[in-house]
C-alpha cells in the first residue's frame, strides 16, 4: 500500500501543498476564475489542468489538486447549481430530488475529471483529488447558510438513512473514480461537518469510517479535513484509520496522534494569516508547526485552511521552499 507522504516526497523532502493554491496563488488565474463558474472550466479538462498545474511551477508546492469545486461531479450529473457572492454554491432543485438522483451517479459524465487527472500525469506531476463530505454537500444542497448549519442537522436527522446512503454513497463512488483514474492522493473537504454533535456526529462518522474502511488498499492515500471538528478527528484518530488528519490550527496535532496509537497520517496546520503576513512571523510558525510533528514520515505540511484573499504568491513561494528544506525523517 504506497503512503501519500511517500508518494508526494522529492529527494526525501517533507511535502508541501496550499488549499486553494490555484487561483489564490495566482492573480491572473484568479481574475479568470472570478469570471468564469468553476465547473465551466472543470469541463475543459486541458485548461483545467494548466490552472491546476500553474502552484507546482510558480510556488514550487509538492502536488497539483484537480481544479473543480465539490459541486462540480453533481453539475457534471446533470444538476444546477449557482453561486450567490459572499455565501457560496447553491442547487437549484428540490433537495429530495437531488438525494435520489445521488443514489444512483452515472460515472461516464465524470468524463471530464477523468481526463484532468491524466493530463496533470502526463505532464509528471502528483495530483491530488478531491471530493467535498456529505454534510457540508448536503448544507449546499438546502442552501443552508445558516452559522449552525441548523437546517442541515435536522434534514439530516430527519431523513439520516436515506440521505446517508446517497451522498455517502457518492462520496465513495469519486473515491475509487478518481484513485482509478491515476490520482496519487484523495482529500474529502467536510468543511462544515464540526456543527454535528451528539448521537448524529456518532452516526455520521460510523457512516465516514464505513467508506474509509472498506477501501483498505487506499486508505493510506486519504485525506480527511475539516474545521474545528476536534470531536470528529478524534473519533476518527481513535477508531483504527489509518488514512490522513488534516488539521487546523485549532487542533493538536500532536494530542490526535497519541490518542491513535501512531496509526494516523497528519496534514496541516499553519493558520493563513501567517502566510498572509509572510516574513519572520511566517517562518517562525512554519517552524513550530514542523517541529510539532510527531513523525515528519507520515506528514504533510499544509495551511489549516484554504489560502486568505490577499495573501502575496511571493510568501507562498518562499514558504514552500522554507518547508521543503526539511527532510521527512
Amino acid at each position: 500500500m504506497n503512503d501519500l507522504s511517500e508518494e508526494l516526497s522529492l529527494s526525501g523532502e517533507v511535502p508541501v501543498w496550499f488549499m486553494r493554491q490555484a487561483g489564490r496563488g495566482n492573480p491572473e488565474l484568479s481574475r479568470e476564475i472570478e469570471e468564469r463558474w468553476i465547473t465551466e472550466i472543470a469541463e475543459d479538462p486541458e485548461r483545467a489542468a494548466e490552472i491546476a498545474a500553474a502552484p507546482v511551477i510558480a510556488l514550487g508546492v509538492s502536488a497539483s489538486i484537480i481544479f473543480m469545486d465539490i459541486t462540480t461531479p453533481f453539475e457534471l450529473q446533470g444538476f444546477s447549481v449557482r453561486l450567490k457572492k459572499g455565501y457560496g454554491p447553491y442547487f437549484l432543485e428540490d433537495p429530495d430530488e437531488i438525494i435520489s438522483r445521488a443514489s444512483a451517479p452515472d460515472e461516464r459524465k465524470w468524463w471530464p475529471i477523468k481526463e484532468q487527472i491524466r493530463v496533470l500525469k502526463s505532464k509528471g506531476l502528483k495530483v491530488i483529488g478531491f471530493a467535498g463530505g456529505p454534510f457540508t454537500v448536503l448544507t449546499y444542497i438546502l442552501n443552508d447558510g445558516s452559522r449552525d448549519k441548523t437546517a442541515t442537522k435536522k434534514y439530516l436527522l430527519e431523513n439520516y438513512d436515506r440521505a446517508a446512503g446517497a451522498l455517502f454513497g457518492m462520496l465513495k463512488s469519486l473515491l475509487k473514480f478518481e484513485l482509478e483514474a491515476g490520482a496519487d492522493g484523495f482529500q474529502i473537504f467536510d468543511s462544515w461537518v464540526g456543527s454535528l454533535s451528539g448521537g448524529l456526529a456518532d452516526a455520521y462518522v460510523k457512516s465516514l469510517l464505513k467508506v474509509l474502511m472498506e477501501e483498505a488498499s487506499s486508505v493510506k492515500r486519504i485525506i480527511y479535513f475539516c474545521r474545528n471538528c476536534n470531536a470528529i478527528l478524534r473519533s476518527l484518530a481513535t477508531s483504527g484509520y489509518e488514512g490522513y488528519l488534516s488539521v487546523d490550527w485549532n487542533c493538536n496535532m500532536g494530542e490526535l496522534y497519541r490518542i491513535s496509537g501512531g496509526r494516523v497520517g497528519l496534514q496541516g496546520n499553519m493558520d493563513p494569516f501567517y502566510a498572509l503576513v509572510g516574513g519572520d512571523a511566517m517562518y517562525r510558525e512554519a517552524e513550530r508547526v514542523i517541529q510539532s510533528v510527531p513523525r515528519r514520515d507520515r506528514y504533510i505540511f499544509s495551511l489549516g485552511h484554504g489560502v486568505i484573499p490577499g495573501t502575496p504568491p511571493e510568501n507562498l513561494k518562499e514558504l514552500a521552499l522554507y518547508v521543503r528544506k526539511w527532510k521527512r525523517i
